[in-house]
Parts: structure tokens; sequence; C-alpha cells
């Protein structure tokens, strides 16, 4: 057994460190201090001990009990997938708030003379995270031989809003055309402002749609916690298969539900 143990844990590593190249760039854009190995290790372990709490409580045949183990490995992924998407989409989003101020400093500081690479210093010095970091790392990449258009060309690819991408193609073909680079960013800086301002006003005009459907996918809930304290349903639905299935496929419709109402009641302005 210890002879066999190498054998099948070394390929199964390698696998795993692929798997978690793919974590890489996100990581990178949630700015999350956690290797990707590790990452995935941790998601591994996770759905093992979702699948073992399974076989405890179930005790399932051996066929079933490799079916949980697929499917707990797919939630486990799933899950490490949407928890890097939701840190990216929320460092993303402080990012695009913080961006104004720090254009708006970024413009007066090359009005009075600076450098680019000086006045990012000075920009980042002056702001909060994670701007402060990304700025901080466009100097650092300028600094390491890297032009300072690609380094905000890689800018817009780990921040992934209009705002970023349309500031890294303002720097591009100004450095190209030349002329003020001072007005077109404190003109950018306005933009951003008239953005905001509109995203808040879709937000609250939005505001009774998403609640609609927080209400429309929790009331199914209730009558389900309503039906679970009926002794004679609650065998009904979780003691027979017809049950069971009807209850998936209940639980289904209800969180298809809640997504369908909620990109409806979503607007990008």
């Amino acid at each position: 057994m210890a002879a066999l143990a190498p054998g099948f844990w070394q390929p199964l590593e390698a696998r795993l460190a692929l798997y978690a190249v793919r974590y890489a760039g996100n990581l990178e854009a949630a700015g999350l201090q956690i290797s990707p190995r590790r990452l995935v290790a941790t998601v591994t372990a996770a759905a093992g001990v979702l699948w073992a709490a399974l076989l405890v409580a179930l005790r399932p045949d051996p066929t079933i009990a490799l079916l949980l183990m697929i499917a707990c490995g797919e939630v486990g992924a799933f899950g490490g997938r949407v928890y890097l998407r939701r840190k990216r989409e929320q460092r993303t989003a402080a990012f695009r708030e913080q961006l104004e101020g720090a254009l708006r400093t970024l413009s007066g500081a090359v009005r009075v003379g600076l450098g680019i690479r000086q006045a990012l210093v000075l920009t980042s010095e002056q702001s909060r995270e994670p701007a402060k970091t990304e700025f901080m790392r466009v100097v650092a990449l300028s600094n390491l031989g890297m032009s300072v258009l690609d380094a905000f060309d890689q800018l817009a690819l780990r921040m992934v809003t209009p705002e970023t991408a349309v500031l890294a193609r303002v720097i591009r073909v100004q450095s190209q055309t030349g002329g003020d680079l001072g007005s077109v960013l404190e003109g950018l800086a306005g933009t951003i402002r008239d953005r905001r301002r509109l995203r808040r006003r879709v937000s609250a005009i939005t505001a009774q749609g998403r609640a609609t459907a927080w209400l429309l996918g929790l009331l199914p809930l209730a009558v389900g916690l309503f039906v679970l304290s009926q002794a004679d349903l609650r065998a009904a639905m979780l003691d027979t298969v017809v049950g069971r299935i009807f209850l998936a496929i209940a639980l289904g419709l209800d969180a298809l539900a809640v997504i369908s109402l909620g990109k409806i009641a979503r607007v990008d302005p």
C-alpha cells in the first residue's frame, strides 16, 4: 500500500497543479494572497468533507456513493469558481468607484509637469486599496522593462470594466498623437462620474424588481417549510422516490426563477 501511494498521489497532484493554473488570473485580479495549488487543495478537501458527510448521512450503495463523489467534486469546483468570481467582482467594483478620484489626481500631477511614472507613483500613494496596488503594479511592470502602455493594458485585463479599458486606450492614443494628457484624463474622470450617477439611478429604479425576485424565490421555500412541518406530507416528500424527484424539480425551478428574474431586473448602463 505504501508503494502504491506515491504512484497514486503524484499523477493526481500533477493534474491538480494543471487545473490550478486556471485560477491564477482570477486570484491575481481578486487580490487573494493564496497560491492556486492551495486553493485547489482547499476546494478538493471541502468536496471530500461534503462527500464524507453524505456517506454518513445516507449510507448509499457503492454505485450511488461513486455518483455522489462526482457530484461533490462538481459542487466544490463550482463553489470555488463562484467564490473567486464574487471576490473579483467586489474588488473590480471598488476599483471602479476609486477610479474617478485617482484620475483627477493623475491629471493634476501630469499638469504640474511630472512624468507619467512619477504621476502614477503619486496617485498610488494617495489612493486606497485596490487602486493603490493596481497603480503600483503598473509602475512595477514599467520598471521591469514593460512599456507603460502595455502595463495599462495589463491593468485593463485585471480590472475588467469599460472605464479601465477606455483609460488604457486613451493612454495609448495620446502617446501616439500627442496632446494635453491632463485635460484628457480630467474629461475621462468626468465621464466616469456621470456613468456612476447613471448606475446609481438605474439601481434605484430596479430595486423593486430585485426585491420581487427575492420574494418570489423565498415564497416556495416558506411553503416547503410548512409542508415539512406536517408528518404525512413530510413522509411523502422525503421517504418516497416520487416525492424526492418532485422536490428536486421544485428546487431547480425555484432557483431558475430567481436567476431569471434577477437578470430581467439587471440593467447595465
